[in-house]
C-alpha cells in the first residue's frame, strides 16, 4: 500500500511548529519580561539578601544643649559584637578572646563560635572602643561589629524628669528626649558584606555603606548655672523640711522660657533603676507638668487680678475679718482663726486673708469669675512642649455653689500643675498677655540648618493697669509693706501659699502642699520662680515659713551668677537690722505669747487649735528684725 504526503499536510505541519515554537519563545519572552522588568526590583533585592550579610550603622543621636551651648546630653561611641561561626577558624581560641574582652562566659561564647547552621549571633551590646580594639589586635577571624550609640548625660541627675531617658535600643521613653524622638534620632545605615551559600565571608568581597544620617540636636531655653542651684536649693528642702518631694520652676514670665526646672527625689540619668519599676517611674514622672494639685493661697493672685480688672474693689477698700465667713450655712475659716481683723485690700493681700478672697470671689459671681479662669487657662494645657501634661480642674459650671465659690477664691476647691499656675501667673504680671511656656528653642541639623520655634499668638487677659497694680501688692507682700526687704537691695515681689492635700476624696490629716512664688524685678519681672514642698514634716508647713526662705534662697545665688548687683543695699540694711530678741513662749497660753510677740514687734502665725503653746519657731532667744514672724504651734 502507498503512502502518499500532500504538499499542504506537510506546511500544515510544519505551520504548527513554527506556532508551537513562536509561542514557547513569546512565554519564555513573558517570562523574562516580567522577571527583569516587572520583578527586577524585588528579585534584584532577594538576590542581595541571600548573598550578602548586613550590620546596622545607627544613626547618631541628636545632642541636647543649654541655652549657652553646654551639652545636657550627648552620645558615646558602643559597638555590637557579633560572631559568624561559618566564618569561624578555631571557636576555641576565638572563645577565649570573647570571654577574656567582654567578661562573657567561656562557655557561652564557645556555643556562639561553634553552633552550625547559624549565620550570625549576637556576643555583647554596648562594647566600648577599647574592647572592640582589643579583639581586632588578637585577629580572631570570624567577629564582626556594628557601631552603637550610647547616650550619655555629663550631669547625671541633673534634670532627670526634663531630658527623660531612652530605652536600650536608644528610643525616647520620657521627657525632651521623648517628646522631641523624631528629631533627634536620626536614620540608622548599614554595611554590607558578600558571603557564599553557608554563609562564609568571600574573599576579596565587595563591601558597600549606606550612611546613617546623624539626628539633630536640640537648643533648650534651659541655663545649666541657674538649674544647678535650683536643684541644690531643692537638695536642702528635701534634708532641712523632712519633704516628700520638692519641685522648682525658673521662667521668663514674658516669653515662657523655661529657664531652670527640678523635681526631687530623682535618679542618675546614667543609671535608670529599670529593676525597680515603682521607682523609675514615680522619679521620672515630671510632677510639675503631669501632677495637679491644689495651689492655696498663690492662687489669690488670679482672684484679685480678676476683681481689679472688674473694679469691683480698690486697694484703700477696709474689709473687716473676725477669723471667719459664713457662706450658705458653712461657717469657713481664714488661716488665721483670731482672725486680721480690720485691713484695707493690700493689707488683705499682704496677710493673705481668705476672708477677703472669699468677698471678691462672691463679688464676681460665677459665671464672671469662670470667665476669667478660663482666660488664665486654669481649665486647659499650656501647650508646653512636653509628653503627658494635664490640665487644670475646675467644678462644672453648673455645679458650683456659694460656697464652692468662696473656697475657689483662695484657692481651694479648684486644681491646677505648677507650669499651669506659673503660666497664670506670668500673663498676669507681664503686662496682661498669655504666653506658652517652652523648652526648646531651635533644632539645629546635623547639616547646619537651623528650625527657629516660635510660641503660641499670645492674647490680652487683664489690663497694663490692673497688671501693675499685682506687681506692686507682690512687692509688698514679701517686703512686709517696706518694713524690710526680701532679699536686700533688690526689688522682689512674690506670694506664699498652703494646700491641704486630698487622699482618696478626702484631705488627708497633717499633709500639705507649702508653696512660694516669686518675681523679679517686680516693677518689671524678667524672672517668675515657683517652689512647692510637698509634706514637710519638720515641725512647720506654712508656705511662709517653709518654702518662702528657699525662694530667698535660690533669688541669692541668682543674681551671684547672673552678677546682678543689688541696689539701694544701705538703706535696705538698716531696715533689717537684727535688733530684736524673740522671747520664750512655750507653755504660755495663746493670748499671752500673741501679746508678747505684737509688744516686741514681730508678727505670728498659728498652728493648731489649742490654747497652750506647745512649740514655737523662731526659737526663743533668735536674735531677729522687727515684724518678723514667729510660728506658735499649739
Amino acid at each position: 500500500m502507498k503512502t502518499t504526503f500532500s504538499l499542504l499536510s506537510i506546511h500544515k505541519r510544519l505551520l504548527t511548529a513554527l506556532v508551537v515554537i513562536a509561542f514557547i519563545f513569546m512565554a519564555l519572552f513573558a517570562r523574562l519580561f516580567f522577571v527583569q522588568i516587572i520583578y527586577g526590583k524585588t528579585y534584584s533585592a532577594r538576590a542581595v539578601d541571600q548573598w550578602t550579610r548586613d550590620l546596622p550603622l545607627e544613626a547618631k543621636r541628636g545632642s541636647i544643649f543649654d541655652r549657652n551651648g553646654n551639652a545636657l546630653a550627648v552620645c558615646q561611641t558602643t559597638y555590637n559584637v557579633y560572631v559568624r561561626p561559618n566564618a569561624v577558624k578555631d571557636a576555641t581560641s576565638v572563645a577565649r578572646v570573647l570571654s577574656d574582652v567582654l567578661g562573657v562566659s567561656f562557655e557561652k561564647a564557645y556555643t556562639l563560635c561553634s553552633t552550625k547552621g547559624v549565620s550570625e549571633a549576637l556576643v555583647k551590646m554596648q562594647a566600648t572602643e577599647a574592647q572592640m580594639q582589643a579583639i581586632v589586635d588578637a585577629n580572631a577571624l570570624g567577629v564582626y561589629f556594628s557601631q552603637n550609640i550610647q547616650r550619655y548625660y555629663p550631669y547625671g541627675d541633673l534634670l532627670t524628669q526634663v531630658l527623660g531617658y531612652l530605652s536600650i535600643d536608644n528610643q525616647g521613653q520620657s521627657g525632651l528626649e521623648a517628646f522631641y524622638d523624631y528629631y533627634l534620632k536620626g536614620i540608622n545605615g548599614k554595611a554590607l558584606t558578600e558571603g557564599d551559600l553557608i554563609g562564609r565571608e568571600l574573599d576579596d568581597n565587595l563591601v558597600q555603606y549606606l550612611p546613617s544620617i546623624d539626628g539633630n540636636s536640640l537648643y533648650t531655653s534651659l541655663d545649666l548655672s541657674l538649674q544647678v542651684a535650683l536643684e541644690n536649693v531643692l537638695e536642702v528642702i528635701m534634708q532641712k523640711q523632712e519633704a516628700k518631694g520638692a519641685y522648682g520652676i525658673l521662667m521668663n514670665p514674658n516669653t515662657g522660657e523655661i529657664l531652670a526646672m527640678s523635681n526631687k527625689p530623682s535618679f542618675d540619668l546614667n543609671n535608670v533603676p529599670r529593676d525597680d519599676l515603682t521607682t523609675m517611674l514615680d522619679q521620672s514622672k515630671n510632677k510639675t507638668v503631669v501632677d495637679v494639685y491644689e495651689p492655696g493661697s498663690t492662687f489669690k493672685i488670679l482672684t484679685m487680678a480678676a476683681a481689679l480688672e472688674e473694679n469691683i474693689t480698690t486697694e484703700n477698700e477696709v474689709f473687716y475679718d473676725p477669723g471667719y465667713r459664713i457662706v450658705d450655712g458653712d461657717r469657713i475659716k481664714c488661716w488665721r482663726t483670731i482672725g486680721h481683723g480690720s485691713q484695707t485690700l493690700t493689707e488683705g493681700f499682704c496677710n493673705s486673708c481668705n476672708s477677703v478672697f472669699m468677698d471678691l470671689a462672691l463679688r464676681l459671681g460665677t459665671d464672671k469669675f469662670y470667665e476669667y479662669l478660663e482666660k488664665f487657662g486654669v481649665n486647659s494645657t499650656t501647650e508646653i512642649d512636653f509628653l503627658g501634661e494635664s490640665s487644670g480642674i475646675l467644678m462644672p459650671i453648673s455645679q458650683v455653689k456659694n460656697v464652692d465659690l468662696a473656697r475657689i477664691g483662695f484657692g481651694h476647691a479648684v486644681a491646677v500643675t505648677m507650669v499651669g499656675l506659673l503660666t497664670a501667673i506670668s500673663s498676669i504680671i507681664n503686662g496682661g498677655t498669655s504666653i506658652t511656656p517652652s523648652f526648646v528653642n531651635s533644632i539645629v541639623a546635623s547639616n547646619g540648618q537651623t528650625i527657629s520655634l516660635k510660641n503660641n499668638a499670645s492674647k490680652r487677659v487683664v489690663s497694663e493697669s490692673t497688671s501693675a497694680r499685682i506687681r506692686a501688692m507682690m512687692s509688698q507682700a514679701v517686703n512686709k509693706q517696706e518694713i524690710r526687704s526680701f532679699v536686700p537691695g533688690y526689688d522682689i515681689g512674690g506670694k506664699t501659699g498652703t494646700a491641704q492635700k486630698y487622699e482618696n476624696g478626702v484631705i488627708a490629716s497633717g499633709k500639705y502642699v507649702s508653696s512660694f512664688i516669686g518675681i523679679y524685678p517686680a516693677e518689671k519681672p524678667e524672672y517668675i520662680l515657683l517652689i512647692a514642698v510637698d509634706e514637710p514634716s519638720a515641725g512647720a508647713y506654712y508656705g511662709s515659713l517653709v518654702a518662702a526662705p528657699y525662694g530667698k534662697m535660690f533669688f541669692e545665688q541668682m543674681f551671684s551668677i547672673l552678677n546682678i548687683p543689688p541696689q539701694d543695699l544701705e538703706a535696705d540694711l538698716e531696715k533689717m537690722e537684727k535688733n530684736i530678741v524673740v522671747p520664750n513662749l512655750v507653755g504660755k497660753g495663746l493670748a499671752t505669747a500673741v501679746s508678747e510677740l505684737i509688744e516686741c514687734g514681730l508678727q505670728y502665725e498659728i498652728q493648731g487649735e489649742g490654747e497652750i503653746v506647745q512649740n514655737q519657731l523662731l526659737p526663743a532667744g533668735s536674735l531677729t528684725y522687727k515684724d518678723d514672724i514667729v510660728l506658735l504651734i499649739t
